[in-house]
């Protein structure tokens, strides 16, 4: 752990830990020592054993890796020694180091890396060593869980997840003040704050401010868990449910003002840019929102729990979770099984939750330490555990569907966006581009 970067954390870790925060710390050190100490599990060995672990940089960077993975697993199992493989660096993507030989004993990435192993023959069942290490399941939000089986289409757990991206709307405290309007609240829906930031859009000044960003429409496509093909592998964007969704959209984001040209497109960085420099009043964004917010000077801005589908409410968008899977052909697979249960003992999710990455743990005063251990946000009164508090979705993707097909949704409501196209026209000429894409699919992989 950094204690220089958390130090009231480190101060207060004793106290935390045996009022009950950490559940199972006071008691051995969580479900990681659970095998060790219990005498009917199986036992484990003394010898040194290198683990090697592959995950990108934008999960987690070399710095994190030794907090979260490096730093609890020697505390506990000091004869395990975690290697580090960057697979964003040049020549080390997994399919380099399958081609090269080098084949990671875990590997920790998002949906489609679960999938990317199944294409690779890597991708192993964990359900024996679950099992065999009497891992506690009921302690992880379901809906993180059903993620890995969903994006891995198999009914056994080939991935567990670590963390998952929250979700919230952050919002520009002084754009409110200087107009007069009520900050946002927890648990409205996304009509209610387009018509919150349809109140904040004008020209003051020679200014023009915006109201709102929502982000993408896949965002909330997945919220609602709207699929984009039926069992037949036939696009459905032509249906009354995504004319529904493109018409919100609409509502929420598309009118003079505020997505006029630069912004009649879904660039997220641009938005980013517009919210710190004071321009645009609200964004729905997530947890590298909020850690690249942190960095602009003197910038006020608060966090609600992310906008709900009116029909679909307590729900913010999809499981965003890296997932944590041993390879079929590690040979280390029982030392491997034991970093992952260090990584899910209350004490290392209570010092991810606290740093901005959500723990999965169903804990709501886990929860609430969301964001709390970060420096630039010590002493100030935010709402940071919203981006913590609704339950995420888990869209039940269809096989073909992919980030492609998205690209293809993404494109129909761009093309609306910049007047090129009614919302009928759009859809339709989508589905047909889905359709085409999809049979190509088909034939390259039945």
């Amino acid at each position: 752990m950094n204690r220089k970067r958390n130090g009231s954390w480190s101060k207060g870790l004793s106290a935390v830990i045996c009022t009950g925060l950490l559940l199972t710390a006071c008691s051995g050190g969580g479900e990681a020592n659970k095998a060790k100490d219990d005498p009917k599990s199986p036992g484990i060995s003394k010898d040194p054993v290198t683990v090697k672990f592959a995950t990108t940089q934008g999960i987690f960077n070399e710095a994190e890796f030794k907090q979260y993975v490096t730093d609890p697993v020697v505390k506990k199992y000091p004869n395990i020694t975690v290697e580090y493989i960057n697979m964003s660096t040049q020549g080390s993507s997994l399919n380099e180091l399958v081609s090269a030989g080098t084949i990671p004993d875990v590997v920790v990435g998002y949906g489609a890396t679960l999938k990317q192993l199944k294409e690779l023959k890597l991708f192993s069942n964990m359900d024996p060593l679950i099992k065999k290490y009497q891992l506690d399941l009921s302690r992880i939000i379901p809906q993180t869980l059903e993620y890995t089986k969903v994006n891995s289409d198999t009914d056994y757990y080939g991935g567990l997840p670590l963390f998952n991206n929250a979700f919230g709307l952050f919002y520009n405290k002084t754009l409110f003040d200087k107009f007069g309007v009520p900050y946002p609240k927890d648990g409205m829906t996304w009509e209610e704050v387009g018509d919150l930031g349809k109140k904040l859009t004008r020209v003051y000044d020679g200014t023009q401010y915006r109201g709102f960003f929502p982000d993408g429409v896949n965002r909330m496509i997945n919220q609602i868990e709207l699929l984009q093909l039926n069992k037949d592998n036939k696009s459905i964007l032509t249906t009354e449910p995504w004319k529904k969704a493109f018409d919100l959209w609409n509502y929420v984001y598309n009118y003079p003002g505020n997505a006029d040209a630069p912004y009649n497109t879904i660039n997220f960085g641009n938005n980013v840019t517009a919210f710190g420099k004071g321009e645009l009043a609200m964004i729905a964004g997530y947890s590298a929102t909020l850690l690249s917010l942190r960095k602009i000077p003197d910038l006020n801005f608060d966090i609600v729990t992310y906008p709900q589908h009116k029909d679909h409410m307590g729900y913010s968008t999809n499981v965003d979770t890296p997932n944590f899977s041993i390879t079929e052909q590690s040979k280390v697979k029982d030392a491997a099984f034991l970093v992952l249960q260090t990584m899910l003992t209350d004490e290392v999710q209570l010092d991810l939750a606290r740093n901005a990455k959500m723990s999965i743990l169903n804990n709501d005063q886990v929860r609430a330490e969301f964001g709390k251990a970060i420096p630039e946000f010590q002493g100030k009164n935010m709402n940071l555990s919203a981006m913590a508090k609704l339950k995420p979705s888990v869209p039940k993707t269809p096989k073909y569907s992919t980030s492609d097909t998205n690209k293809i949704v993404s494109d129909a409501y761009e093309s609306v966006l910049k007047k090129e196209k009614d919302v009928n026209t759009a859809l339709r000429d989508a589905d047909e581009a889905m359709n085409k894409l999809v049979e190509q699919k088909i034939k390259l992989n039945p």
